[in-house]
């Protein structure tokens, strides 16, 4: 799955499941991808372990911007 895949992916899920959790777990461009989320806020989000979590309520240009951080970093 390419990034952009994983992005709209999540945010789908997002969009579908309002005022729930939700849960995706997946291979990105090679790294392992674990997050639970709630709106905007992404809980947890383990990036080949690594957490990339974010704040409550942020705006959805700022939740996929925190989607893409992992993949965008040197």
């Amino acid at each position: 799955m390419t990034k952009t895949e994983f992005i709209n992916t999540v945010n789908k899920t997002r969009l579908d499941n309002k005022n729930k959790w939700y849960y995706h777990s997946d291979i990105v461009e090679g790294k392992t991808i674990a997050l639970k989320g709630f709106g905007t806020w992404l809980q947890v989000f383990l990036v080949d372990g690594v957490n990339y979590s974010n704040s409550m309520d942020v705006s959805v240009k700022q939740f996929k911007l925190d989607l893409s951080r992992p993949f965008d970093e040197v």
